[in-house]
Formats: C-alpha cells, structure tokens, sequence
C-alpha cells in the first residue's frame, strides 16, 4: 500500500498538481481531450497500469525469464529516465500514445503477434503472414536483450538492442523507435500496410522514447522461470 501511494503522489509530482488541488479524474479528462466518463475511467485504469507496471515491474529480465509463449495485448511505450518521478510521468503520457499507436498496429497486422522462446534461447516472432527467429544474448544493462534475426537458419538479418519488464505473466519489449521501425517494416513488406509511415511519424516525435510491444504469458506456458 505505501509504494502504490508512492506512486500516486509521484503522478501529483510528474503533472505539477499540489496534494489540496490534484484531481485525478479532472487532470486525464482534460489530458484526454474529452469529458465522456466512461472513457476517462478506462483511460485512467490504462495510465495507472501503466504507472504501476513501469514502477513496480522487474526490468532485470534474463533470457531464462521470458521462457514460454507470450501473446500481442497492446502497444508499449517507454521513456528512458532512471528517475522515479519521471519514470512515472512518462508512464502517464505513455497510455495516451499506446492508444494512438494501437490503430496503427492492427491496420499493420501486428496485432496478431505471438512470440515464443524456448529453452536455449531461440525464439519465434509469428505475425499475421510472417514469422521472424533468430536467438537472443543478454545485454549489459538491466533487462536489455539482443534479438539476433535469422533467416534459414544462418543468414543473420542484423541485431537489435531490446528492453524487457516483466510484471507477472505481463511482459513489455520495447525498442529504440529505428529499431521498431526496422522490424514492423520487415514484417508488412509482405502485409503491404502503409499505414507504418504515419506511425514513424508519430513515433519520431517524442525525444528518448522507446516502443514495442505488451504480451501476455498464454496458460499453457505458465511453468518458465519468471513466474
């Protein structure tokens, strides 16, 4: 209970507002653009999780961790900051550019993504009509891994540097904007989706910012190590 009211007082922090003025539902209504309160509650549920999952999730994330079969929730937003408060008021504006990144996602077909790792580290991107593999290394700092694509088994198709947080059987893989870019691209070369040049865009827009994706651990994959 008092890291969770930590981590309101830090939203008070992160948005300016004194503890007599805060007012949670007032403060996402205007942020939302919007009076209608059915979607301030659920917008306020997203950025909350988002607050929580950001503060409270172990982002010391091994290969071994992320073991089983994790399927596509939403898109994943990270802001790169060491600072409490500030990882927490980036968790904020992360909910509302998820939901904008979300429409982008299905009309790519990205939305249907399931990534599975195995035992020695090898791994399985599946999209709607491609799948990516390779293997993936541990990195040098907290929670960072390498994905290592592959194609036919041993033409390498390049490195690229992944974050990973994990909050129970929720798991966000977020990756410098380029980065991201590089692999959606990769995949809807073949979906045919160009609805990836506005989503660059949007992306490209906010400085030290990482996106990627939320999986969620399928049901029949819930003995890996992580859990």
């Amino acid at each position: 209970m008092k890291i969770i009211l930590s981590v309101v007082f830090a939203v008070m922090c992160a948005f300016g507002a004194s503890a007599q003025s805060f007012d949670l539902n007032g403060l996402l209504k205007g942020a939302l653009g919007g009076n209608d309160s059915t979607k301030t509650s659920s917008s306020a549920g997203g950025i909350i999780g988002n607050i929580l999952g950001s503060v409270l999730g172990n982002d010391k994330v091994t290969p071994k961790d992320i073991v089983g079969e994790w399927k596509y929730t939403s898109p994943a937003v990270t802001f790169q900051s060491d600072n409490f408060l500030q990882k927490a008021g980036g968790a904020a504006a992360a909910a509302t550019i998820e939901g904008k990144m979300a429409t982008y996602y299905k009309r790519a077909g990205v939305d249907n993504l399931v990534f599975t790792v195995r035992d020695d580290s090898t791994f399985t991107m599946k999209f709607n009509r491609l799948s990516l593999s390779g293997n993936i290394t541990q990195g040098t700092e907290n929670g960072e891994l390498i994905f290592n694509f592959v194609a036919m088994k041993s033409i390498k198709l390049g490195s690229y540097h992944a974050y990973a947080m994990r909050a129970g059987d929720t798991l966000s893989l977020t990756f410098d904007i380029s980065k991201l870019m590089d692999i959606l691209n990769k995949v809807t070369m073949v979906v045919g989706s160009s609805s990836l040049k506005t989503l660059n865009t949007l992306l490209q827009s906010y400085d030290g910012m990482r996106a990627g994706f939320k999986l969620a651990k399928t049901p029949d994959s819930q003995t890996s190590s992580g859990k």
